[in-house]
């Protein structure tokens, strides 16, 4: 007996599929171009929709989509002739009406949320909304000086240097991600963002604040060393007693390092419990975990106020 097999192979990263598909589902960011309940729209559905128009509006489109259903609408004159209206006002209405039925009989269903966590020091900044340029360089804010793999996320500052020009300038279309383009005037659409741009930059440089290379510190982050990071002893639990199911064990720590701890995270068994700062009170009973075993691992992450992160474990055993 024969089986399709389909021959798939992954174009797109899924956390990018998936953030394509939240921009276009999102009724309220297309509210101000198209209206709140424009023919995109289908109440109580969660949709990503893209229109188009050729520029010689010849060609209207409407392609929508849920995780489980994708419907496509063009829009035409039959003896080529332009049209007066772009995708929306001609293929949504009927993209509308065919997708509304359509869904009366599926499930209503939502998107995978994407991660919104972007390292900023893996993605170009022209990628990431600067205007300003695409040469960058970071500082850790509590040293203010040159940040390095060691510098945590929450301490970075980014700069940007001023070079303004049209993403085109900076972003290779056939390879997004990688260097930006040898020439980039080759692209044929290049100019026509490019020079409306410098002649606005000429006209509006002095309300902005330039940055240049000369802000670039000498010297490289101090603060987060592996010798900075904090230690901690755990003394409550003891690895040396045995806990009954029903006894409220106190969690007691010492600390030491060249900046005070400011918050820990706590996981037994590697199952996150509870964040606290300091000063640090917490407790437990054993019966109590989901996961209680009779040997147990205390794990606990821990953070000072420069955000320094270190961690450590222990084992303690319940019996009874």
């Amino acid at each position: 007996m024969e089986e399709f097999s389909p021959n798939s192979y992954e174009v797109l990263p899924k956390n990018t599929a998936l953030l394509i598909s939240d921009i276009l589902s999102d009724n309220e960011a297309r509210t101000p171009t198209f209206g709140a309940r424009s023919p995109l729209y289908i109440p109580g559905e969660n949709i990503a929709v893209k229109t188009g128009t050729t520029n010689n509006n010849k060609d209207a489109w409407t392609i929508g989509y849920t995780p489980s259903i994708v419907v496509g609408v063009w829009a035409g004159n039959n003896d080529n002739t332009p049209m007066k209206k772009g995708g929306a006002a001609l293929a949504g209405p009927i993209w509308n009406k065919f997708m509304s039925e359509a869904l009366k009989n599926l499930p209503s269903e939502s998107f995978e949320t994407p991660d919104l966590e972007i390292d900023p020091t893996k993605v170009k900044p022209a990628l990431r909304g600067f205007w300003q340029g695409n040469e960058n360089f970071f500082i850790d804010k509590v040293s203010g000086k040159l940040a390095t793999e060691n510098t945590p996320r929450e301490t970075l500052e980014e700069k940007v240097i001023t070079n303004v020009h049209s993403i085109l300038y900076w972003v290779d279309r056939n390879d997004i991600l990688g260097p930006a383009p040898s020439n980039p005037g080759a692209n044929p659409q290049f100019d026509h963002w490019e020079i409306p741009l410098q002649k606005w930059w000429a006209q509006n440089n002095g309300n902005y604040k330039i940055t240049t290379w000369n802000e670039k510190p000498p010297t490289s982050d101090d603060v987060h060393t592996d010798l900075s990071k904090p230690t901690i002893s755990i003394l409550e639990p003891n690895d040396a007693a045995i806990y009954s199911p029903d006894q409220r064990i106190n969690l007691k720590i010492t600390s030491s390092g060249r900046f005070p701890l400011q918050k820990i995270d706590i996981f037994i068994n590697d199952t996150y419990l509870e964040t606290r700062e300091a000063p640090f009170s917490f407790s437990f009973i054993p019966k109590e975990l989901e996961n209680l075993q009779s040997n147990n691992e205390l794990k606990i992450i821990f953070y000072d106020t420069a955000y320094n992160r270190n961690e450590a474990a222990m084992n303690f055993r319940v019996e009874g």
